[in-house]
């Protein structure tokens, strides 16, 4: 019960986690063979090419990495509320470097305990499903 308001409240906090208006967000994509085989080919940093549509989108990016065995990456970028991310996941996945991936609003540590603040001003608001 307490949980479901946790992360209700999470859900809603996220989008407007800062006081610049912005919301950072965890990028998760894994790569298909073809783009694996174009680093192999020619090993280069990605970061550039990443920051470049983080930046026509009016993004941020904060950190680029690899997942090391599990072919992820981890892409963080911090947008202006009000910008929408669609664009950069349907441009990742067009150009064909990404065959799956997710997009998850993150919070700081210190901004969590805001969330559990308002997850607690709720909480009595909710109850599970009864017997």
């Amino acid at each position: 019960m307490k949980t479901t308001a946790l992360v209700t409240a999470l859900s809603v906090f996220a989008t407007t986690a800062n006081a610049e208006g912005t919301t950072r967000y965890m990028l998760e994509g894994i790569a298909d063979p073809s783009t694996w085989g174009a680093i192999l080919a020619n090993p280069q940093d990605r970061g550039p090419n990443a920051e470049a549509l983080m930046n026509a989108a009016g993004c941020e990016l904060i950190d680029y990495y690899f997942g090391m065995y599990n072919y992820k990456s981890y892409v963080i970028i911090e947008c202006p509320k009000s910008v929408d991310i669609g664009p950069i996941q349907i441009t990742m996945f067009g150009a064909g470097t990404v065959d799956s991936g997710s997009a998850t609003p993150i919070v700081t540590t210190a901004e969590m305990v805001d969330v559990a603040e308002a997850a607690k001003a709720i909480s009595g608001s909710y109850g599970g499903p009864t017997k």
